[in-house]
C-alpha cells in the first residue's frame, strides 16, 4: 500500500470548504473508453456498452469545481451547471438512480439501484450550493436526498441495520453504498453518507433530521471499526465476516478511510475515530 498519500485529504473539516481537498485533488479529462466530457464538462463514465451519468462522478467533479472556487478560481458559473445537472440526476423520491447493470460480489444491481454513496454525495454537493448560490431549489434537493438516504432499506431505500453482522447490533444505522444480501457494509461509503449528513446538519433544509442521523452514524461508526481492522491494512467491507470471504482490501481505500477519519474526528471529537486514524495511519508510515 505505499505509493499512496493519506495527507492529501487531511483538512479540518468545514462543511462550507473544500471537500477534502477536491479542489486540489481531483480535476476530470477525456480517457478514451474510460470518462468522456459532456458539452457542458461533466464527466460521464463507460460501463460495458456505452457512457453513463454516474451520480457519484458527476457530484465529485461538482464538489471539486466548488474546492478550486475557494481557492480563487473562477469555477462558479461551471459548479452550478454542475449541481444542476446533478439535480436531473435526482427521482421524486429523492433518489439518485444508476441507470446501468452493475455487479457487486454475488449481486447483479439491475438499472435504477441506488446507493447511499451518492445520496451523502449529493448533500455535500447541494449544502455548498445553498451557501455559495442561495438557490431555493437545492434545499428541496437536499432534503429530498435526505429522505431517500434515510429510507430504511426494507422499504426500497439504503438505511440499513447492522443486525447482520451480529443480532446486537440492531440499533445501530448504516447507510449502505451496495444494497445486497447479506449486506457487505462498505466503509468507505458510509462515511461520505456522514459527510453528507453533517454537511446538511449545518447548512442544509432538515437540520434536525440530518443531525440526528448524523450523530446515530457516528455512534455506529465508533462500535464497528475494530471489525474493519485486519492488523496491517483496513478492509474495504466486512464481506470477511458476512460472507465468509477473504478481506477485500485496496491500497487507494485505505488511504481513503484514514482522511475520512481524520475529517469526522475534527468535528465530533470522537476518541476512537481518533484512534483508529492513528492506528490505521501506522500501518503505512
Amino acid at each position: 500500500m505505499r505509493g499512496y498519500d493519506y495527507r492529501t485529504g487531511f483538512q479540518q473539516y468545514s462543511p462550507s470548504g473544500d471537500f477534502l481537498n477536491y479542489g486540489a485533488q481531483i480535476r476530470f479529462r477525456d480517457i478514451p473508453g474510460i470518462i468522456a466530457l459532456d458539452h457542458d464538462g461533466i464527466p460521464m463514465v463507460w460501463y460495458e456498452d456505452a457512457y453513463y451519468y454516474n451520480p457519484v462522478t458527476v457530484a465529485e467533479h461538482a464538489l471539486s469545481l466548488y474546492g478550486r472556487y475557494t481557492r480563487g478560481e473562477n469555477t462558479l458559473s461551471a459548479f452550478r451547471t454542475a449541481v444542476d445537472r446533478l439535480v436531473s440526476l435526482q427521482d421524486e423520491s429523492g433518489a439518485f438512480r444508476y441507470t446501468f447493470q452493475y455487479k457487486y460480489i454475488d449481486t447483479v444491481l439491475e438499472p435504477g439501484w441506488t446507493s447511499g454513496l451518492a445520496q451523502g454525495y449529493a448533500l455535500s454537493v447541494f449544502a455548498r450550493a445553498v451557501v455559495s448560490l442561495g438557490d431555493r431549489r437545492y434545499v428541496d434537493a437536499g432534503d429530498r436526498a435526505l429522505e431517500f438516504l434515510t429510507t430504511p432499506v426494507a422499504s426500497g431505500g439504503v438505511m440499513d441495520t447492522m443486525a447482520s453482522l451480529h443480532g446486537s447490533l440492531g440499533s445501530f444505522v448504516f447507510f449502505q453504498e451496495i444494497v445486497n444480501s447479506p449486506p457487505s457494509y462498505i466503509l468507505n461509503g458510509f462515511m461520505f453518507a456522514l459527510l453528507g449528513l453533517y454537511d446538511w446538519s449545518q447548512l442544509g433544509g432538515a437540520k434536525e433530521s440530518a443531525r440526528s442521523y448524523f450523530q446515530r452514524g457516528v455512534l455506529t461508526l465508533s462500535n464497528i471499526l475494530q471489525y474493519y481492522d485486519l492488523g496491517a491494512y483496513s478492509a474495504y467491507d466486512l464481506q470477511h465476516i458476512t460472507y465468509g470471504r477473504a478481506p477485500h482490501v485496496a491500497g487507494e481505500y485505505h488511504q481513503i478511510h484514514i482522511y475520512q477519519l481524520h475529517a469526522l474526528a475534527s468535528i465530533t471529537n470522537a476518541p476512537e475515530l481518533s484512534a483508529t486514524e492513528l492506528a490505521w495511519r501506522g500501518y503505512v508510515d
